[in-house]
């Protein structure tokens, strides 16, 4: 198990749940809480369980070898799909640039 971020509250803070990862990338909530990220460690932990999230360091060395997608290039049926990998709903009945605000919001944290 581990902790993953799962999206936001509404203050714009991210949003952490504990689960098991699968092997196409999505999770298996295990703690459906909504936590802070050290609420979820201090759970996980209290369950233990030693988190195997990687340090921020080496998240944004993988990003930044990654070719970043031209989301603009995409279709709405395409955004809400990439979206639901990271547990993001998106409305495709908004206009495609309201859903590309927030794909890059999300992703701009």
């Amino acid at each position: 198990m581990e902790v993953f971020q799962n999206g936001k509250f509404s203050t714009g803070e991210p949003v952490y749940q504990i689960g098991t990862k699968n092997a196409d990338g999505t999770y298996d909530v295990k703690v459906f809480d909504l936590m802070t990220k050290a609420q979820a460690e201090a759970k996980l932990k209290s369950m233990g369980v030693t988190s195997a999230v990687p340090p921020v360091s080496e998240y944004e060395d993988r990003l930044a070898t990654q070719d970043v997608p031209n989301y603009s290039d995409m279709t709405k049926v395409e955004l809400e799909a990439l979206m639901r990998e990271h547990g993001i709903e998106l409305d495709r009945r908004k206009t495609k640039g309201a859903l590309l605000k927030q794909v890059k919001e999300f992703f701009n944290g």
